[in-house]
């Protein structure tokens, strides 16, 4: 019963306290300013967290990575600056996959295989050969001689002009040996008797013109190209975001590459297009040309590449683009000259001009370098392996996620056989028959090698078989099938798996049933979460949390500075009151929490009312969600919107993180101020 009396008697004491002495609120506006920045920045910083943790397992991460426990690195969806990760095999992948598909919780199992490809695209001048060659191959009729006519009259044409620009240069090369020979042969090409011989022999003449001359119309370029080797069929279906733009899916059993959208956008599509889609996104977000110097040199590259554009254009495309620039700027002229003033671009016709292009001219250019459709040369300059021809089936994008300016729209995607190629991994099967070979020839284990790896896939060669007595292994190996079975599929290895879980599951605990289930069937497998799998997205994430932590530990010890200050001025006022109190009988310890609970109920009321006022000020400022209009945030955010999510553990964390900076700040004032003597308090009162 005394003691309730006492506590509510320290209640009583503490609330007249704070009510006499406005400058007390200080205190309470101090948590209070703290709370209103804190709660919404908590919410925003969740809400972020949550938006990167979506795109990623939406996106081919998964919930979790499975991969080799014997691996030194573990499975990373994005090839950072150090390449792909150090990854052991699991060699019998289905075996695998089968138990982990028994563990509950686990909704899909998505075979994957991260790497870095390579694409060697040529010259005009490689682009107008390859031309001539498709029309050669083609049955004979008299619209295929029309047509390789005009390709081979462009295709002269072309080189007459390589040589003209090749005059201007002989000076600057005329010391190179190389290039005297080049320059020799460009004469002969040119001449008339070459396309003489050319009408009645013109496979040898495009080899010539190839090996000799298309160097000299300038050098080609590697493309780089992040893709994902997987079960294209069984991806698409687990990860909810994969979007078809355009072509179709492999059929299954069908080998395969579905080009990232940003990748076909950034790469294969016409230099000047992909240059004025930036432009537009870009004023779209407010730019002006005017007041942009790397928006104007933008416009100034176009018109520089105006001749490689031209080079690129047959004659047939060249006169449908002259008639289209003449009706779109309202005179005629010369090709050049009109497509100069075309690209002359500012403010005011630039939004005119795009339409335009798109509606005008663009179907009279070749727009993309590639198709769905073709077939593309993929290699992986990371391994040792030879080039593999793939055919282009579509072009995919993650909706949502940033379209043709985001990183995870260029990863494309490519069968798991394609992969196991450009990864230089032979299958069980070609290993067994390698070393079927090596003992039919006698080599024994001299000839057998330590390991499997540098056996690799086995590419064709130009040569005469030997005989088994001796010399050296040649091995042979059919092309790569467009087709492939079930078996062949399964029969290689594979580097990773991407875990789905079913709605309502827990990570850790279906990772702590796949470690048991490991341990039990002597499986080696390891696994991830998407935060490791996700590298440095997920540490750009982490970053974020960071700062946040760090800003609160600032508005920390602002407020824990400036409350201590505040306190203790207070206490120093108030030594007469203490000097009564403890002449009427209340302990010291009573004075010590009556001063500390002031500050408690300070801080608590003023923390609370600022976490309201932050979550009012965040409810009317997110409205319906938050625009994302950079497309290069959107992987970040979730998507083109972000909508945060106030929790009341936000608030509460909040409000009971400043009640602690403030009792820490009211420790000090509280002690000083029950440690003064009854007899020297009630002097400095009647003083």
């Amino acid at each position: 019963m005394e003691n309730q009396e006492l506590a509510l008697t320290l209640v009583r004491l503490t609330l007249q306290s704070v009510l006499a002495r406005p400058r007390s609120w200080v205190v309470g506006l101090l948590a209070a300013g703290a709370a209103v920045l804190l709660t919404p920045g908590l919410a925003l910083v969740e809400s972020i967290s949550e938006g990167t943790r979506r795109s990623l397992i939406e996106s081919g991460t998964g919930d979790l990575q499975v991969y080799h426990s014997g691996s030194t690195g573990v499975p990373l969806m994005l090839v950072g600056p150090s390449g792909e990760a150090e990854l052991t095999p699991l060699e019998d992948y289905p075996a695998a996959e089968a138990a982990l598909r028994s563990v509950e919780g686990i909704q899909e199992v998505v075979p994957l295989e991260v790497g870095m490809g390579a694409v060697f695209r040529g010259n005009y001048l490689d682009e107008k050969l390859a031309a001539v060659r498709a029309v050669l191959r083609e049955p004979s009729s008299e619209a295929r001689d029309a047509r390789l006519a005009l390709r081979v009259a462009d295709l002269r044409r072309t080189l007459e002009r390589v040589a003209r620009d090749e005059g201007n240069r002989e000076q600057a090369f005329a010391a190179e040996a190389a290039y005297q020979e080049d320059r020799e042969a460009l004469e002969r090409i040119v001449s008339a008797d070459f396309w003489e011989r050319f009408a009645a022999e013109p496979l040898p003449a495009l080899e010539l013109i190839e090996n000799r001359v298309a160097r000299l119309a300038g050098e080609g370029e590697s493309v780089s190209l992040d893709y994902l080797g997987t079960d294209l069929t069984r991806f698409a279906g687990a990860f909810p975001r994969f979007e078809l733009l355009s072509g179709q899916m492999p059929p299954p059993g069908s080998r395969g590459l579905m080009l990232g959208h940003a990748a076909y956008e950034q790469f294969f599509k016409l230099p000047i297009a992909f240059r004025l889609d930036e432009l537009h996104r870009a004023l779209e977000r407010g730019a002006r040309l005017a007041d942009d110097e790397g928006l104007r040199t933008q416009v100034d590259r176009n018109q520089a590449e105006l001749p490689d554009l031209l080079s690129r254009l047959d004659v047939e495309r060249g006169a449908a683009l002259q008639s289209a620039l003449a009706r779109a700027l309202g005179h005629p002229g010369e090709l050049e000259a009109l497509l100069k003033e075309f690209l002359t671009l500012d403010d005011g016709n630039f939004d005119a001009r795009y339409k335009l292009f798109y509606a005008e001219l663009a179907p009279h250019l070749p727009l993309y370098r590639i198709q769905p459709g073709e077939t593309l040369s993929l290699r992986n300059p990371m391994k040792l392996g030879s080039n593999v021809p793939v055919k282009v089936w579509g072009t995919f994008r993650f909706r949502g996620l940033g379209g043709d300016s985001s990183r995870v729209n260029t990863t494309s995607l490519v069968d798991l056989v394609t992969a196991r190629q450009l990864a230089n991994r032979p299958t069980r099967a070609e290993l067994a028959e390698a070393r079927r070979l090596i003992d039919e020839l006698g080599m024994g284990d001299a000839g057998a090698p330590a390991t499997d790896e540098p056996l690799g896939p086995l590419t064709i060669v130009d040569a005469e078989p030997v005989k088994a007595s001796g010399g050296e292994l040649v091995v042979e190996r059919e092309v790569l099938a467009d087709t492939f079975t079930d078996e062949e599929m399964k029969d290689g290895s594979v580097l990773q798996a991407a875990i789905v879980l079913k709605p309502g599951a827990v990570p850790e605990e279906v990772t702590a049933r796949i470690q048991q289930l490991a341990g039990e069937k002597k499986l080696p497998l390891a696994t991830v979460s998407w935060q490791e799998a996700g590298g440095f997205v997920s540490g750009v994430v982490g970053m974020g949390q960071v700062l946040l932590f760090l800003l609160a530990l600032m508005l920390g010890g602002f407020v824990l500075l400036l409350s201590t200050g505040t306190l203790l001025l207070l206490a120093k006022e108030r030594v007469g009151e203490v000097g009564t109190l403890r002449a009427i009988g209340m302990q010291r310890r009573d004075v010590f929490l009556s001063l500390l609970l002031e500050g408690l109920l300070l801080g608590g009321v003023g923390s609370l009312l600022g976490a309201m006022a932050g979550a009012a000020l965040l409810s009317a400022a997110v409205g319906q969600g938050i625009s994302v209009s950079d497309e290069s945030l959107q992987f970040f955010l979730g998507g083109p919107v972000l909508y945060p999510q106030l929790k009341a553990w936000h608030g509460g964390l909040v409000v009971v993180g400043m009640m602690w900076v403030v009792a820490w700040a009211s420790l000090v004032p509280a002690w000083r101020g029950s440690a003064v003597e009854p007899v020297v308090a009630m002097s400095r009162r009647g003083d």
